[in-house]
């Protein structure tokens, strides 16, 4: 599918890496091949197989390449969070997330920026017609379990709501109160489409073939598995007695302040506990600080 005129705006493609030195650089150039003429941008956690300096290399001959490297693994939401600032931050109308292990393939680009014309979010879908998924019989039950209860546990219209091959209008990302996002690793990607459905009825999903990763291992373990089921639950209490937490405007503007540690402009609010001596009782509270999305750094 070409992309229409009216479609031709400021495009943020987003991938974040761990190992991934076997794909990232072939999916960088396929990507640009499908959607030329935009911008990539690509989180890496210190990658210890070469992931980070490969992309510095590839950076230096493509000038629509950004890479940030953040010291150690911080989570695959607060890199997503971090992508979102950096669309609003440098005026992108649109936000493009992909998986780095070709997993998501570039050829649905263009489909998904046509469709980003009339919806404020679109998700790439291996459970439409016409879509589908490599996974072998443990996984895939898994992913279809998964999906179906977020969606009739959570009242989300779609039947794909756990892949991150998502467009964003920037506009959207505006009025998402990112601090109250707390899932660090898959899932984000429940918490934040539960969220995206309460603010807009503008999404829609479309077909896409998901490959299991061509090089590298899975990167999902039995503890984000438990940590998925978990949001799921909270997320259910909260739309069945608190439907409007999302809503809470309290700490939801984002200023774009400087980390004192490597002068990032990403952050984001985060609980800390903090322990107290109250006669024989160990009091704790929670108190917030703001998190470095790139060096991962607490401060006030």
């Amino acid at each position: 599918m070409r992309i229409t005129r009216k479609s031709i705006k400021k495009i943020l493609v987003f991938f974040a890496t761990y190992n991934e030195a076997d794909n990232i650089e072939n999916l960088l150039r396929c990507t640009f091949e499908h959607l030329p003429g935009q911008e990539l941008l690509v989180v890496d956690d210190d990658s210890p197989d070469g992931t980070g300096e490969m992309l510095d290399k590839f950076a230096q001959t493509n000038k629509q390449v950004a890479v940030i490297h953040r010291p150690r693994k911080l989570g695959l939401g607060t890199a997503h969070k971090l992508a979102m600032q950096y669309a609003i931050k440098n005026q992108f109308d649109i936000l493009i997330t992909m998986d780095a292990d070709f997993s998501h393939h570039p050829e649905y680009l263009p489909t998904l920026v046509d469709l980003m014309n009339d919806n404020d979010f679109v998700i790439g879908s291996r459970y439409v017609k016409g879509g589908g998924l490599s996974y072998g019989f443990f996984r895939r039950t898994l992913s279809i379990t998964a999906n179906i209860l977020a969606r009739y546990m959570l009242k989300i219209p779609l039947k794909e709501c756990t892949t991150s091959y998502r467009g964003f209008q920037v506009s959207l990302l505006k009025k998402i109160n990112l601090n109250l996002i707390r899932s660090e690793g898959y899932s984000f990607f429940i918490e934040s489409i539960y969220i995206i459905h309460r603010l807009t009825d503008k999404i829609t999903e479309f077909p896409i073939f998901f490959y299991d990763r061509q090089s590298g291992n899975s990167k999902i373990s039995k503890i984000e598995i438990i940590k998925s089921v978990f949001c799921l639950g909270k997320l259910f209490y909260k739309r069945i007695f608190h439907d409007k937490w999302y809503l809470d405007v309290h700490k939801s503007s984002i200023h774009f302040i400087p980390c004192p540690n490597c002068n990032s402009p990403y952050q984001s609010i985060v609980a800390v506990e903090t322990y107290g001596d109250s006669k024989d009782l160990i009091k704790v509270r929670s108190k917030e600080k703001l998190q470095c999305l790139q060096c991962g750094k607490m401060f006030i």
